[in-house]
Order: C-alpha cells, then sequence, then structure tokens
C-alpha cells in the first residue's frame, strides 16, 4: 500500500489549524483522503463543518483539481456534493493542492452492489437524483464524463449524490488537444467520449447512467467492462429483465448508439419519478395506503414514492433488512 510522507497532525500545521483530522478514508499515489471537521474559516470566522479533506500531492493532478473546482463554484444542488473550501498549501515538504468537499454519510453505489443487484425502486429512485444531478450540471454546460457506481455516493437517508468532477468538461471553455482525447473510466464511455469526440453533451452522461443502472439491476457490468462492446449502444430490452416495459424502454433509449437518440435528464427525471408513482399507487390498490398507514408524511401532508414504495415492500417482507420486491405493473 502506497504510504503518503505525512500524518495527521502534518495536515493540520499546513491548513493553519483550521482543521481537525479525524481519519484516513483513503491513500493512494495521487494524494490522500480525510474524514475532518474545519472549525475555522479562511477569514478566520467560526465553522463547524464536517468534510471529506482531499489532498492531492501529484502536480499532474492540478488540471483535474481545477477543472473539479471550477465545475462545482458553479453549481448548488442536493444530489451534487457542496464545495467548502479549496487553495494550495506545503504539508511537510510537499506542495499540495487541497479541496473540501462536504462529508456524505452513507457508502458508493459499487460498495452497495457488493451485496447483489439492486430492487426496480431502488433503481428509479438512484437513477431520478443522478439525473436531477447532470441537469444541474448541463444548465452550465458542463459534462460529468466519469459516472459511474464508485462515484455516486448513496446517503443514509437514501438518496443518491454524483461526486468527483475531476472529469468534467466546459463545452464552451474546452479548446485544449487534450479535450479531444477519450477521458472517464472504459466500460462506462458513451460511444462518442470513447471515440473522443471534442463536443459532448449531456447526453454522454445519459448513456453512461443507463450503464450503471443496468448493472444494478442485473448485478453485473452488461459488457463485462468491455467498452468496445458499447460501440453500437446495447439493448436492455435484449435481456428479458423482469422489470416495466416502460424502464426498459427507459434505458434502450438511455444506450442508444446516437446521442441524439438519447432522453434529455429532466424528461427522464420526470418519467422516472412518474414510474416511481405507479410502483407507490401498486402497493396501495394490493395491499394497504402506504400513506396512512406507515407514515412518514413530510411537514406539507405528503411523502416521496421512494419511502413509501420502500416502507410497503419492508411490510410485505416482514423482514425490514431484505424488502419485497414491487409488484410489477403493467403496461
Amino acid at each position: 500500500m502506497f504510504e503518503h510522507p505525512f500524518t495527521a497532525t502534518d495536515v493540520e500545521a499546513a491548513l493553519g489549524q483550521r482543521y481537525i483530522v479525524d481519519s484516513e478514508i483513503a491513500v493512494g499515489g495521487q494524494g490522500a483522503v480525510f474524514k475532518a471537521t474545519r472549525v475555522l474559516r479562511p477569514d478566520g470566522s467560526a465553522a463547524n463543518d464536517l468534510v471529506a479533506l482531499k489532498l492531492h500531492l501529484h502536480p499532474a493532478q492540478d488540471i483535474r483539481v481545477q477543472r473539479e473546482v471550477s465545475a462545482m463554484r458553479r453549481t448548488s444542488h442536493p444530489s451534487l456534493a457542496r464545495l467548502i473550501e479549496h487553495g494550495c498549501c506545503v504539508v511537510g515538504s510537499r506542495y499540495s493542492r487541497y479541496v473540501a468537499w462536504e462529508f456524505i454519510n452513507g457508502q458508493t453505489l459499487r460498495q452497495k452492489l457488493k451485496s447483489g443487484h439492486l430492487l426496480e425502486w431502488e433503481v428509479l429512485a438512484i437513477g431520478g437524483d443522478v439525473l436531477d444531478a447532470i441537469a444541474e450540471i448541463w444548465s452550465q454546460r458542463i459534462v460529468h464524463g466519469d459516472i459511474k457506481p464508485s462515484n455516486i455516493m448513496l446517503r443514509d437517508s437514501g438518496s443518491a449524490v454524483l461526486i468527483d468532477l475531476g472529469a468534467a468538461r466546459h463545452l464552451e471553455q474546452d479548446n485544449s488537444p487534450a479535450a479531444r482525447k477519450p477521458f472517464g473510466t472504459p466500460g462506462y464511455l458513451s460511444p462518442e467520449q470513447a471515440r473522443g469526440t471534442k463536443a459532448l453533451s449531456c447526453a454522454s452522461d445519459i448513456f453512461s447512467l443507463g450503464v450503471v443502472l443496468l448493472q444494478c439491476l442485473t448485478g453485473r457490468h452488461p459488457t463485462d467492462y468491455s467498452q468496445s462492446a458499447l460501440a453500437d449502444g446495447i439493448r436492455a430490452s435484449a435481456l428479458k429483465l423482469p422489470v416495466s416495459v416502460h424502464l426498459v424502454s427507459a434505458l434502450d433509449k438511455m444506450l442508444a448508439a446516437r446521442p441524439t437518440f438519447r432522453p434529455s435528464p429532466a424528461g427522464l427525471s420526470s418519467h422516472f419519478q412518474r414510474l416511481q408513482q405507479t410502483i407507490e399507487a401498486e402497493y396501495a390498490a394490493g395491499f394497504i395506503n402506504p400513506l396512512r398507514a406507515l407514515g412518514s408524511v413530510s411537514g406539507n401532508g405528503t411523502t416521496s414514492a421512494r419511502s413509501a414504495a420502500k416502507k410497503v415492500a419492508i411490510a410485505r417482507s416482514g423482514n425490514p433488512q431484505t424488502p419485497a420486491k414491487p409488484n410489477l405493473w403493467r403496461p
């Protein structure tokens, strides 16, 4: 294992004792990530922010870090990790760029998938949250470029958060030769991204998310991480998935080879919400009204389809650890 040449005390000193480092989250050849608490802002005012503090030690990471910071300074959305602070420091004797992000209590989607495939309502909920994040960054003409299970965090509360915009490209600003080279993670790239197409759009992120959601439904990557197998798009309908035909149809469109054939993130998000509401309605018709029987009513008297469907699934199964699979609705 790579060992970084500094301690938590070194990090605290490098940042002027404005952070209290709790524990190490991850370490690698490019740097380290710590769980920490920011107790003072740069202007000296008091703070109490729980953060994931990333230290980037390799100079080659400067462009990636700047991309991520630049992208996140333009956006604000609950499905995107909140940027707390960024800057430069000297840790021990090493120059480092640091970025402090909102600390998200939960796990990555990659970790969750180690337990097996997800239920249909879970896929709709995660997909809807990530689609909202894609729509938000695309409003600034930013393409994430690296959507995969390890870049989707699942909060303990149940919502999903898209993280790591280090590969993000701003459509109107990135005219460098490097912009024509493929970036992201093979096995999740859209066909046009793999070809090195410069003028990517949110349709590229839609394709990548389609691969992720199909992986969630089956419990395995649809092409065993082969990027070449994605070159002509793939069809979820060929797998005979035991889920709604409406979801399968949406996935087929997300995974179309031509980006112009893929739906918009806002339209897909609305579609996913309607499918979630259908799950809720079917449970209510075949069992009980989850809004009345299971509570979790918010201040305005409503509850989300995600919460209702989950609670009824648990009630049906009688086991809170293994919620029952929702009934399929008729097309």
